[in-house]
């Protein structure tokens, strides 16, 4: 069985070690996993057919595609040629926009941050109306970036309300310069406890939660610099995640959710190309091996007659 394990170039650098855990995982279950570059691929229609070319020439179809990289398009186009796709391209359409995943799970009666979803035209003059503090997010951004923090122009009549968040505020060039062409959601601030709750997830099993800490500002992201643990799920926690999980259909996903006042989770996002570095710090989880192991049964499930 051999799968494309599909990456950006540049990304692929900085994910060295991981793409040779999945090529060394990949091969002690008799997978063999192929590193491809998105850029060297040519997908497209010809004489009313799909095709796909790599590096200019048609390539042997894999048995499967891992896409780590946000292509909807390309992970569509795959699925056409009948190459099971992990995650889908409809998850990945969904996921990796924060307005669409809203609207998604706004139908499961989960709670989440009211939220308004703003066109890029529009952005500057809502901003300029904010009567509260207030989270701008790109609807594609991931990682913590491409959030800012934006506060009221007017000045409250309690100044020490805002003092702490002066700090993190985000400056209109800043946000200018970030959301570049994007769309964004704009949501109140919910302060909370700082933390968020990140939940990994293979197809339709909670394989480990992690607790993250923001140690300044307002992003808990590990990335920026949070503090991290390993966190058991309530059963009522438990339950909100599996409607999530139940609603969609997951090869790998991280679904993250805010931590509020009482330490009930708000819905937040859903990362597609997950990382797995806070897993690995924080458990002995194998999470390269479970999802090889649960592409292969699929795979093989799929091709029963």
């Amino acid at each position: 069985m051999t799968g494309w394990l599909i990456y950006g170039e540049k990304d692929a650098i900085k994910n060295k070690g991981y793409i040779e855990f999945y090529e060394t995982e990949g091969k002690a279950i008799g997978i063999r996993i192929e590193l491809i570059f998105r850029e060297y691929l040519e997908i497209g229609v010809e004489n009313n057919q799909w095709f796909l070319r790599y590096k200019g020439k048609e390539c042997q179809k894999p048995d499967f595609a891992i896409v780590r990289t946000i292509f909807p398009l390309l992970s569509r186009q795959l699925e056409c040629l009948s190459i099971p796709v992990f995650n889908s391209a409809e998850v990945s359409r969904i996921c990796n926009d924060k307005a669409l995943t809203y609207q998604e799970v706004a139908a499961l009666g989960i709670p989440i941050v009211n939220t308004t979803f703003v066109e890029n035209a529009m952005v500057m003059e809502k901003y300029q109306r904010i009567m509260e503090p207030t989270v701008i997010k790109t609807v594609d951004g991931h990682g913590g970036s491409q959030v800012f923090l934006a506060l009221p122009k007017a000045t409250p009549k309690n100044k020490d309300i805002y003092e702490d968040l002066r700090r993190v505020e985000s400056a209109r060039e800043e946000i200018l310069r970030g959301i570049a062409s994007s769309d964004c959601v704009m949501q109140p601030l919910i302060t909370g406890r700082h933390q968020d709750l990140r939940v990994y997830v293979i197809g339709r099993d909670i394989v480990a939660a992690i607790l993250r800490t923001s140690k300044e500002g307002f992003r808990a992201n590990y990335s920026l610099g949070g503090e991290i643990r390993t966190y058991e799920l309530s059963e009522k926690e438990n339950r909100v995640v599996k409607k999530i999980i139940q609603h969609f259909s997951f090869g790998m996903v991280g679904i993250d959710f805010l931590i509020g006042e009482d330490g009930e989770l708000i819905f937040n996002e859903i990362e597609d190309v997950v990382g797995a570095r806070m897993l690995y710090q924080c458990t002995d989880i194998n999470l390269v091996k479970e999802y090889l192991e649960f592409i292969c049964g699929k795979c093989l499930k799929e091709q029963q007659p």
